[in-house]
Parts: structure tokens; C-alpha cells; sequence
């Protein structure tokens, strides 16, 4: 873990403020983390999760209990905000392009959309030599959805004589206060929380192209505010790692985890670093599992690559779904630069609409990302 470095008061540290916040806003504006292909199964329900909030996380395949190392810990596991030396601020934001595809023994039907996913931006300060403070806000959940379904009024004649349409956007935030408490030299607390808030609107029409009249529309939308909690701990030496960290849940709209996870660093191989994660989602109800394997290897002093694969569990699965990642991140004086690219896939059985008939549906995403670190 990072050591405390003593904090003076003193024109170059106002001046280093004053940079650091301008850095925050540039940051916000022109810093993209673009993400190509997103198939959004459920906006009607939870929506999907925005895993893009620590770059750190995302190129290591979406782990949470060791997927941020600066002031982004707020919304994964708060226990590692210890690893704030003095200073730290992250912001990102990113763009996606979502598609699923509609899969029978006769057709493949494909749909698409692009828009802004997600926003975040956070800070973190050593108050003291065991004590770290910080604040964030962050996009959670996007039900953003945009279908278009030509169905045929009878699966048993072709034709189009049907179109449905939904039109869903919005989506979840949080806007989080944590804390994490250095309890020994090689044990970590933290805890976080906040609010959780947002609104989700949809659009809904049914046409039967037979009548000259648009035969339904419905329009309705929800809203969420409430408050939300993280917490975690981290336990290490100079060789291994572990810990566990818990997200709560939302009723109906965002699903709970609890993470558990270890890593062990190999000296031998270039202090290559190898770590295995396990994901409990909506513990104690559904019991989704996912599992994660990831490594991470320093090529040179200020720079380091990560990798990482998976596999995730859901509703209505058809088949196992698989995910893997690469990435890296590289220190140019106080500023860090991180990248990721993170893909992943599901199968599930179930229909987009009630009308539209399918064997199964696939969903696939590719994120790539990029962001900066300011770090005293």
C-alpha cells in the first residue's frame, strides 16, 4: 500500500489546486471513452450496468474489490481509497454504440443505436496517515433502448402486417461521500454512501399495418431517489492480496453484489500480478454469478498492462456468457493516461417484445476506453 507523504500548505500547492481543478473540467469536456456495440435486454427492468466508471476496472474484465486504486474506489470498493498517497482526481466520460440481435431457425434480426453512456467524475484527500477521504458522482445503469420490430400477424405466413416501437432513455446515478480508514499497516476499511437517483422514460406504439390508424401508443416513466451504500476491506502483504466489498441494491431497478477476491504478485515473472474475482448479483434471491481472472504486469517503472477474462450469469440465460479485456494506463509526470478495450456477451431466451418470436436473443459489447488521472 501507498505510504503518506505529509501534506504542507503553500503557494505551490494552491497553484497545484488551481491546475488540478482546471485539468478536472478539461477532463469532463474532451476525454472520450468510446464504446461500440451494447444490446440493452432489459430496459424495462434494471437496465444494464455502466462498467466504465474506473478504466482501472474495466480493462481487468469488470472487477470491483481491487478495480480502482484512486478516488473512482468511492463506487467500486471504498476500502481502496487508502492507496491516495496525497491527491487524487479521475473524471471520464464516454459514448456508446449498442445491438442485439434477434436469433430463429429462418432469420437474424439486428438493431442498433449510438448515444452518451456515462459521466464521472471524482475526487479523493489523505486527511491524515490513516485516513482518506472522498466524493464522487457517477452514471450507474443506462435503459437507453431504440427498437424497431416488423412483425408478421401469423409466424406461420410471411409478411410484415405488424410494428411495434419503444423508445427508452435515462438511466441511474449515485452521488457518493466515502471514507477509508488505514486500520493497520496491512489492513483497509471503507465505506461509502450517498444517494441514488434518476428517471426513465419510455415510448410505446402498435401499429397493425392493415388498419389506416396508428391502433395504440402509451407513454409512461419512472423515477428513483434514494439512498445507497458501499462497503469494503482490503487485507495485504508484499506478496498477496485480498479482499471483499458490497454494493446495496435498489428494489426492483438496481440489482446488489457482494465481491470477494484474491491476487497474488510472482516476483520471479516481472511482479506480474494474477487475480481471480467472484461475483455474487442479487445475493440471497437470484444468486447471478460471475467470475473474473485477471493479471496485470509492469513494463516499465510508469507504465503497466492489464488483462483479464470472465464469464457472467443472468435471467433467462441461454448460454453461459463470456467476457475478456486489455489495457493498460502510464504516468507522464503527475498526470496518468489509461486505456482499456473490454468486450462481452450473453445469450438469453427471452423475446424483446411480447409479439416478436425468437429462439434466442444475443447480446454482445465492446468498450474502449480512455481517461486521466491527476495525482499528488
Amino acid at each position: 500500500m501507498s505510504q503518506f507523504l505529509p501534506v504542507t500548505f503553500s503557494r505551490r500547492r494552491i497553484y497545484g489546486a488551481v491546475s488540478s481543478l482546471i485539468t478536472f473540467i478539461l477532463i469532463i469536456f474532451i476525454v472520450p471513452a468510446a464504446c461500440l456495440g451494447y444490446g440493452f435486454h432489459d430496459a424495462l427492468n434494471y437496465g444494464n450496468s455502466v462498467n466504465v466508471i474506473s478504466i482501472r476496472s474495466a480493462a481487468l474484465v469488470g472487477i470491483r474489490v481491487f478495480g480502482a486504486e484512486g478516488a473512482s474506489a468511492v463506487f467500486l470498493n471504498p476500502a481502496s481509497l487508502s492507496n491516495v498517497n496525497s491527491f487524487n482526481m479521475t473524471a471520464s466520460t464516454s459514448m456508446i454504440a449498442w445491438s442485439e440481435e434477434v436469433c430463429d431457425s429462418t432469420s437474424i434480426t439486428q438493431r442498433s443505436g449510438t448515444g452518451l453512456c456515462s459521466i464521472t467524475g471524482a475526487v479523493a484527500y489523505r486527511t491524515g496517515p490513516d485516513l482518506v477521504i472522498g466524493a464522487g458522482v457517477a452514471k450507474v445503469s443506462d435503459h437507453r433502448y431504440d427498437g424497431i420490430h416488423f412483425l408478421p400477424y401469423d409466424p406461420a405466413h410471411p409478411g410484415i402486417d405488424i410494428i411495434e416501437m419503444l423508445k427508452a432513455k435515462g438511466g441511474l446515478w449515485e452521488a457518493l461521500g466515502g471514507v477509508s480508514w488505514s486500520i493497520s499497516d496491512n489492513f483497509a476499511a471503507g465505506v461509502s454512501g450517498g444517494l441514488r437517483f434518476g428517471e426513465v422514460s419510455y415510448d410505446y406504439v402498435y401499429d397493425q399495418m392493415f388498419t389506416p390508424y396508428i391502433d395504440s401508443t402509451c407513454s409512461w416513466s419512472w423515477e428513483l431517489s434514494e439512498a445507497c451504500c458501499h462497503a469494503g476491506f482490503l487485507l495485504w502483504d508484499d506478496e498477496l492480496s485480498a479482499g471483499m466489498c458490497f454494493n446495496s441494491g435498489s428494489a426492483d431497478r438496481y440489482y446488489s453484489s457482494i465481491s470477494i477476491a484474491g491476487r497474488a504478485r510472482a516476483e520471479h515473472i516481472g511482479n506480474t500480478t494474477i487475480g481471480f474475482e467472484g461475483e455474487i448479483v442479487d445475493p440471497f434471491d437470484n444468486n447471478f454469478f460471475n467470475g473474473k481472472l485477471s493479471i496485470e504486469t509492469p513494463i516499465r517503472g510508469n507504465m503497466n498492462i492489464f488483462a483479464g477474462v470472465g464469464f457472467n450469469e443472468g435471467e433467462n440465460m441461454n448460454r453461459v456468457g463470456l467476457a475478456f479485456s486489455v489495457g493498460g494506463n502510464y504516468h507522464v509526470g503527475r498526470m496518468r493516461i489509461d486505456c482499456a478495450l473490454s468486450h462481452s456477451g450473453r445469450s438469453r431466451e427471452s423475446r424483446s417484445f411480447p409479439d416478436e418470436y425468437s429462439d434466442f436473443v444475443d447480446d454482445s459489447w465492446t468498450h474502449f476506453c480512455i481517461g486521466l488521472q491527476y495525482v499528488i
